[in-house]
């Protein structure tokens, strides 16, 4: 194998590992928005159950929660999208989550897809250079 070739060959095999890195920080973003969305659901389900006057612990972050009590069991504030929130009722903000779980596992689903035929690459990269790098090439 020629030596332009073979820079050739690592260049592309570098330029793919970065890809694959990306895709699979991608990949553990959606995971994340993914379980999120999950937690709402049980949320929202033992939110039909409330009532005014109940009390529950709000997230404030960094596993840090504030008291606060129900004042409409039947009201959430629910994103749409696009950084759109709206008033909505339990039962109705269950499809708008329904939808962006959907979403989520159709994005999850198309980069494993991705990861999949460039890891293949790879692999095919990796083991055509150890070729060409080996002792008496």
């Amino acid at each position: 194998m020629m030596n332009e070739n073979l820079q050739t060959k690592m260049m592309q095999y570098e330029y793919l590992n970065q890809q694959i890195q990306a895709l699979q920080q991608h990949l553990n973003e959606i995971l994340k928005a993914s379980d999120e969305l999950s937690i709402l659901k049980v949320g929202l389900k033992n939110l039909i159950e409330a009532k005014s006057g109940d009390e529950l612990l709000v997230p404030m972050g960094a596993s840090s929660y504030v008291p606060a009590k129900i004042i409409d069991p039947q009201k959430v504030v629910v994103s749409v999208g696009a950084g759109v929130f709206m008033d909505k009722s339990v039962e109705d903000s269950m499809p708008i989550v329904d939808k962006q779980m959907g979403e989520l596992k159709k994005q999850e689903e198309v980069i494993m897809n991705n990861l999949t035929l460039l890891s293949k690459e790879s692999e095919k990269l990796a083991t055509e250079l150890n070729s060409a790098m080996a002792p008496g090439k």
